[in-house]
């Protein structure tokens, strides 16, 4: 005979205010969580679900962390990290308060454990600091503390986008100071680590580009006179660029525009010399790379589109098409 009021599970594994610690040499490790089953006063094979979410949220938003005929489920420590940190988005490398539930259904009755609670200690490993180069100069007053930067993109080569209101004389320092090492110029293209040494030149105000190499001691730059829009997305097509403004305020080159469904490529000066696409051509907002895709825009409409290379973020270069 078939119980009707069938009892629920319970969670036994963990145990109530627990704490799972998870640490970068334990990922492997597993986690069990086991149950005493649910009893429905006759013989048949259940599948419990486990699930987790954030204490407190009434299972709103649950996780599920697998599904079992048996009585238990071992989890690496690994899966449950990311669970909670990256799926849950409960904070990296620090303790936070979760709950785990199982559910069974017999026919069309459906049973829940009561909720427990436990904590979890999320491990992310440290992200490095990115090195970079100081780019004092008269265009800033010759301050490096608050010279902006270029950021090193693979070994000794460093790369990036700077703004020079004034034409004249810069330096790169390896630090935001003179105490350290400063690149001087003895020749077009080519640096010197003698800080007694001048510094580069550059003879008109804008926007540029930047590539040094350490190593190499060797440096070249391209005045960013515009960044565009450019592709079947855009009215131009592929022979003209739809013009970007650059703020000097934020840093950002945007533009309003309509667009029609299609490709969507960024490109500087009006040519093909320096040309951006997206890492992944499905996404709106995300990471430019130097590249022959093209953002694919689904809908025609009217965008707000921005470009960001002030590389504030570990992606780098950035871009956001925003359908108004």
């Amino acid at each position: 005979v078939v119980n009707s009021d069938a009892g629920a599970p319970t969670v036994t594994t963990p145990t109530e205010a627990s704490t799972v610690t998870v640490t970068k040499d334990d990922m492997e490790s597993k986690v069990l969580i086991r149950w005493n089953r649910a009893d429905y006063g006759v013989s048949t094979v259940l599948n419990y679900i486990v699930q987790i979410d954030k204490a407190g949220n009434n299972f709103a938003a649950p996780v599920v962390l697998g599904n079992t005929p048996t009585d238990s489920l071992s989890i690496t420590k690994a899966g449950l990290n990311n669970a909670v940190m990256n799926t849950l988005g409960l904070p990296e490398n620090a303790e936070s308060e979760v709950e785990i539930r199982i559910q069974t259904a017999f026919n069309k009755d459906t049973v829940t454990s009561k909720a427990l609670k436990f904590k979890v200690m999320t491990y992310k490993d440290a992200t490095p600091e990115r090195l970079k180069l100081s780019v004092p100069g008269a265009y800033q007053g010759w301050a490096p503390p608050a010279a902006p930067v270029i950021y090193q993109i693979d070994g000794a080569k460093y790369e990036g986008y700077v703004y020079m209101a004034t034409a004249g004389e810069f330096k790169f320092t390896s630090s935001p100071d003179w105490d350290h090492i400063n690149y001087g110029s003895v020749s077009p293209g080519t640096l010197t680590t003698d800080g007694t040494k001048g510094g580069i030149v550059v003879g008109d105000p804008g926007y540029y580009k930047f590539n040094v190499d350490v190593n190499e001691l060797t440096y070249s730059y391209t005045l960013v006179q515009s960044f565009g829009l450019i592709g079947t997305a855009t009215t131009g097509q592929w022979d003209s660029s739809t013009p970007m403004t650059y703020n000097e305020g934020t840093g950002l080159w945007t533009v309003t525009t309509d667009l029609a469904a299609g490709a969507l490529k960024f490109r500087a000066n009006n040519g093909w010399d320096l040309n951006y696409g997206p890492a992944v051509t499905a996404d709106l907002i995300g990471r430019l790379v130097q590249t022959n895709d093209a953002i694919n825009i689904t809908e025609a409409g009217n965008y707000t589109v921005t470009l960001d290379m002030r590389q504030t973020t570990p992606d780098s270069y950035t871009y956001k098409v925003v359908k108004n």
